[in-house]
């Protein structure tokens, strides 16, 4: 038979334990590093034209924002410290005159090692910083009513909720 005194013995171990991983978690976040995404507007549709860019994560929506030609959007995170955890962000980008929404990888923590990443946006994709370009990852058809990532019709169902069902 177990006395008030053991059960209360295990139960502070287990809280002691539980915060000790809590407190772990807090310092490793709080002295990891932080990353800076640069965006520089290069899209030449003949003519240099302003850019509205969105990126986001798993965890983020960074909203929208638009550039300029010539001007820079950026932003800072910190990427995940944990092992099993990769830290993605991807940015679809618009301009006037194209009815289609263009998708990069911007940062992906399994291969991207930079503090400060820069990306030049151009027409045929996106150029890193250290000069090597990549093409759009996918292209999506925007509908003039229809500006989420999702194509396509929109059942009721899916209205309702704003994304549709998995």
């Amino acid at each position: 038979m177990t006395t008030p005194s053991t059960i209360i013995l295990k139960c502070s171990i287990l809280l002691t334990v539980l915060l000790a991983f809590e407190a772990r978690e807090t310092i490793a976040y709080s002295f990891g590093y932080r990353v800076t995404v640069f965006i520089y507007n290069k899209v030449l549709t003949p003519t240099p034209t302003n850019i509205t860019v969105r990126c986001k994560s798993k965890d983020d929506n960074l909203g929208d924002h638009t550039l300029m030609p010539g001007e820079t959007y950026e932003f800072s995170f910190k990427p995940s410290h944990l092992p099993f955890k990769n830290t993605l962000f991807f940015c679809g980008f618009t301009w006037p005159g194209n009815p289609h929404r263009h998708y990069l990888d911007i940062y992906d923590q399994a291969h991207d090692h930079c503090k400060q990443c820069s990306w030049d946006i151009i027409l045929e994709g996106g150029c890193f910083y250290d000069g090597k370009c990549v093409p759009w990852k996918s292209i999506e058809f925007m509908e003039a009513y229809n500006t989420s990532k999702w194509p396509g019709k929109k059942g009721s169902h899916e209205l309702a909720y704003g994304h549709p069902l998995t």
